[in-house]
């Protein structure tokens, strides 16, 4: 492989974004001890500090930006592997290229999503509003940009997952079979599972579960393009 070294950089760079993004996931998403869920909603949301949900912003938009380098050499090995004489493995890469895609241009706004409701609802606390009328109000508000959420999300998750454990189960990426579990889709899952259990030190963890299926997924890519043999440019 030609400029070898700048490939693992590229995909070391995307790793350190990812582990970023979880910095700023758990910043958002961990709520707590004693916390109690009403859909959208939680209630230790009311006693948070604001400098973690500003903290959590600014780590993303450094993070989005490194997580662009290794989304970018993630997508370009994906296609590398692909096989021509396999239709799912040419509309798998392509299928990745859009959730790579997505990844990088939602996931400021997911953040923004994750600021904005835990925000309005701390303002609305200090208010006369009932409790009722508070969740009505983060309800409606999250109602506007639900659909653009569960879709990017959606696409995130599974558009990148997916191709990437048929290239692995193929045997076009160098890598284990086992490596089929390192995917945000399998994280999601497992932090899904792990939310049945109501210990909040489990539940805050979950919060960073995708970003941890995306730097898993780098570091696969990462050992795959370690695996190709070193060819130095003439």
């Amino acid at each position: 492989m030609k400029n070898k070294h700048a490939v693992m950089r590229n995909l070391i760079t995307g790793m350190t974004g990812a582990a970023l993004l979880m910095i700023s996931d758990w910043l958002l998403g961990a709520t707590g001890k004693g916390n109690v869920s009403n859909g959208v909603v939680q209630s230790n949301w009311a006693s948070a500090a604001a400098w973690r949900y500003e903290a959590a912003m600014l780590i993303a938009g450094f993070a989005v930006f490194m997580l662009y380098t290794g989304m970018k050499e993630m997508v370009r090995q994906v296609k590398m592997t692909r096989s021509r004489r396999d239709i799912w493995s040419i509309r798998g890469a392509r299928l990745f290229e859009i959730g790579g895609t997505a990844t990088i241009v939602a996931t400021l706004f997911l953040k923004a999503k994750g600021c904005i409701l835990p925000i309005l609802y701390h303002k609305l606390y200090a208010t006369s509003l009932m409790g009722a009328d508070m969740l009505t109000v983060v309800d409606d508000v999250f109602f506007y940009i639900s659909i653009p959420f569960y879709i990017f999300s959606v696409i995130i998750v599974l558009f990148t997952s997916v191709p990437f454990i048929y290239q692995i189960w193929q045997g076009r990426l160098r890598v284990p079979k086992w490596f089929i579990i390192l995917n945000p889709l399998v994280f999601w899952l497992v932090g899904w599972i792990l939310r049945r259990f109501n210990v909040y030190i489990i539940t805050d963890f979950t919060a960073c579960m995708v970003s941890f299926g995306l730097l898993m997924m780098l570091w696969c890519t990462m050992q795959h393009v370690s695996r190709i043999p070193d060819r130095r440019e003439e």
